[in-house]
């Protein structure tokens, strides 16, 4: 298999085994995407690239095969504020559709992966989505800051060691259930402590050294082992 490469802008060269049509009818699509709450959506009428057909009717007729498992991907124009009867699909969906045609149709497996790569391509670059997922981000981040800066006034103690804390003590905010695990709870009251910088150390080294996973058990584990407070722990993930 070939190596992932890039050129002197840090860019990668994508090769697919499309016709200059197809790619064609790629950037079509890529211009009436529709983002809409930071996610994109794909108007069915613009099918026909990603399912290397010439004729938008033969698409049709591919997507209403594969409806049963296309149906939670499928959203309504009128419900993305849309005029028009025809519906929209979101690219996961497409990615889930053309990785069944390849199977189902060995002979264009190469030619449906290549399309499920293109599709990748344009909806990770598109501007608005880029701009959309940065706004998220900064708003997810600013809501995030102002949840850690009431936990660290409200608590003037190490919430597992029960020390006061001075001016020498760093207040840190941890995660019960690691960011990465649960980021819909990176913000989430409950999921947080606030303990000394130390303990902080102290658990995360304990925990790379068992190649533990950060979650409540562990937390509940070390807790008891140091025999820390678990007054902490009263919520359920």
């Amino acid at each position: 298999m070939e190596q992932i490469r890039l050129n002197e802008d840090n860019e990668v060269s994508l090769k697919v085994v499309l016709t200059k049509y197809q790619v064609s009818k790629f950037n079509s699509l890529a211009s009436n995407l529709v983002i809409k709450n930071g996610v994109a959506y794909v108007p069915s009428t613009e099918l026909h690239g990603v399912l290397l057909t010439r004729s938008r009717q033969r698409a049709k007729e591919i997507v209403n095969a594969y409806r049963n498992t296309l149906r939670i991907y499928l959203i309504e124009a009128h419900n993305l504020e849309i005029d028009g009867d025809d519906p929209y699909i979101r690219p996961i969906g497409l990615q889930i559709l053309l990785d069944q045609l390849s199977i189902d149709n060995p002979r264009r497996a190469t030619e449906y992966r290549a399309s499920a790569a293109l599709l990748t391509y344009i909806v990770a670059n598109y501007p608005q989505l880029a701009i959309e997922d940065q706004i998220r981000e900064r708003d997810r981040r600013t809501i995030q800051a102002q949840v850690w800066r009431n936990l660290k006034r409200r608590h003037t103690c190490c919430q597992l060691t029960g020390r006061l804390f001075n001016g020498e003590t760093e207040k840190h905010i941890h995660h019960i259930i690691a960011e990465s695990i649960r980021p819909d709870l990176a913000a989430s009251e409950n999921n947080l402590i606030v303990i000394s910088g130390e303990v902080h150390d102290e658990y995360h080294a304990w925990v790379t050294a068992g190649g533990y996973e950060v979650n409540k058990a562990t937390l509940r584990n070390f807790a008891r082992r140091k025999g820390y407070s678990l007054a902490w722990d009263n919520f359920s993930s």
